[in-house]
């Protein structure tokens, strides 16, 4: 049995023009390759299958290239052909993860020594180098402080943050960003093309949402659905080999959500979830889906733009909604996502998320909610309630008072509730109207008011404010008015100083107060105790 070559390794870029999606790196290292300078450590971070490991190697050929230093390697000398098989005993590879401790980096410094054997320059590429001990990072930082002319150092990482920043500040740090789906979609079709296969755009923008922004991921899922069969692929039958919802059942439940059909997006759901479909990978599609529907609605253009890469079979029937309910759309699908992460009952949490999808349709929003209040002729904002309005209602005592003039009681200038005249005199400033609620308040007659303070220093500080807040009423109502200002302590009733002598003056306790030679003690109910006067009775 004959082995073939994967597509990821046939088409593996071998010169910068070949990189897809590396634009800014690509221009970097070619201007240093330009002008002669070198750094002699780099350090390439991102995401798997984005190019780190294939830049250095085209880097290594640009750097012992028989005609170089060159940004084209000619891919004919004997330096280029070796480093592309990766033969080259010049261009060595490493493993970052199966060589972690110091004694091996303690051999690589032995190594480095010697010179290159027909080479320009030594080049060590380590994989994965934030897999190395802080012993080992502790050895190497030495050689890279004064490596030796005739050494280049390439390290590559997915987790840039576990470097030290003692390696790092000595590195030129490049970062490689995830491809999008137009890229990689497009680059699928170039390498199909050119492989006389008969793969549906449809499919191909399947494989390159499964691919999470890998190149290679897409190449090698490519590579296994090409050994389905001969026979027509449908998109059904690729998503279900990825473990995804695709085709069909995913267009079925997008275009459900998208009409707020509870019913026939549960059914839809269920009918996903019993085809073995992974929940989280379906809602991450979906998640990608009204990404790009939301991005189609705010910037006017159809999801058949390059940039989206929808195919028509694709786009949805259902009339698209607002931009509103497409972001609260796409804030539940990655809560759902992360939720089925943490959930002992994963698929009934795929349903719950469908559910409440569904019913944010029903919430307005805030724009529309106003323009609907405007035009029922409500308030857009209730009006504040004042702190008066906020404690318990105590019904004020009804003035019993008579006026010798009584029409003037009815003057429809003045309101019959303080706090409507508050309300009316607000320009008298917060301060006032604040130390003016806490205050109960009567109405003796026509603009004369009774206002009771509740100690001597709240009647002493409304006493400093009275006259200006009259000229206010004056001035807002148009009427004269006086206010009477007292505190508690000169209106109370007579009636609890009676029932003090009543007490005082019983038979039984005047006989004890003569019995002990004592004096009655009258406790009061704020808890302050005073000597009655008249008390004191003399021995007999």
């Amino acid at each position: 049995m004959s082995t073939i070559l994967s597509l990821a390794r046939k088409w593996r870029p071998q010169l910068f023009s070949d990189l897809v999606g590396q634009e800014f790196v690509v221009r970097a290292l070619t201007g240093t390759l330009s002008s002669g300078k070198l750094p002699q450590a780099l350090l390439f971070s991102g995401d798997r299958g984005v190019g780190k490991t294939t830049v250095a190697r085209i880097l290594a050929k640009a750097i012992n290239c028989e005609k170089g230093p060159t940004v084209n390697p000619c891919q004919e000398c004997d330096s280029c052909l070796e480093i592309t098989r990766g033969t080259s005993p010049d261009v060595l590879e490493i493993d970052g993860a199966s060589h972690t401790g110091v004694e091996d980096i303690r051999s690589l410094r032995e190594g480095i020594r010697y010179l290159p054997f027909r080479s320009r320059s030594r080049v060590y590429i380590i994989d994965e180098v934030h897999m190395l001990s802080q012993a080992a990072f502790n050895a190497l930082l030495k050689t890279l402080e004064e490596p030796p002319p005739h050494v280049v150092f390439i390290f590559a990482t997915t987790e840039d943050h576990k470097i030290p920043d003692t390696i790092l500040s000595r590195c030129q740090h490049f970062r490689f960003r995830s491809l999008g789906v137009p890229e990689i979609t497009a680059k699928l079709e170039n390498i199909v093309r050119q492989e006389l296969l008969s793969f549906p755009r449809a499919i191909l923008n399947l494989i390159a949402r499964a691919s999470g922004g890998s190149l290679r991921d897409a190449l090698s899922l490519l590579d296994q659905i090409r050994f389905l069969g001969d026979t027509p692929r449908s998109v059904e039958e690729t998503a279900l080999f990825l473990g995804m919802a695709g085709g069909l059942p995913e267009k079925k439940l997008l275009d459900s959500l998208l009409e707020g059909n509870l019913k026939n997006a549960l059914e839809n759901g269920d009918r996903i979830l019993a085809m073995g479909i992974d929940p989280r990978a379906t809602l991450r599609s979906l998640a990608s889906k009204v990404r790009d529907l939301l991005m189609s609605s705010l910037l006017e253009c159809p999801l058949t733009d390059p940039r989206f890469a929808w195919d028509e079979s694709e786009v949805p029937e259902t009339p698209l909604p607002g931009a509103f309910f497409l972001e609260q759309m796409l804030s539940l699908l990655l809560e759902g996502e992360m939720g089925i992460r943490k959930s002992p009952q994963p698929s009934i949490t795929f349903l719950l998320c469908l559910c409440r999808i569904v019913h944010i349709q029903n919430i307005l929003p805030l724009p529309e909610i106003l323009d609907r209040l405007s035009k029922t002729g409500l308030s857009s904002s209730p009006p504040e309630p004042t702190r008066a309005a906020l404690r318990p209602s105590v019904p004020n005592p009804v003035a019993t008072q008579q006026t010798d003039n009584p029409s003037a009681g009815n003057d429809p200038r003045i309101p019959s509730d303080w706090h409507q005249i508050l309300e009316r005199c607000r320009d008298a400033g917060p301060a006032v109207l604040e130390l003016l609620e806490h205050c109960p308040v009567k109405k003796l007659s026509s603009g004369h008011f009774l206002l009771k303070a509740p100690n001597a220093f709240m009647e002493k500080r409304i006493q400093e404010i009275l006259p200006a807040f009259q000229e206010v009423v004056k001035k807002n109502l148009g009427i004269p008015f006086e206010l009477v200002v007292s505190t508690d302590s000169s209106d109370k009733s007579p009636e609890p100083d009676s029932s003090d002598a009543l007490a005082r003056n019983h038979p039984l306790v005047r006989e004890a107060a003569s019995l002990f030679g004592g004096e009655v003690i009258v406790t009061r109910k704020s808890g302050f105790s005073e000597t009655s006067p008249g008390t004191e009775e003399k021995k007999e």
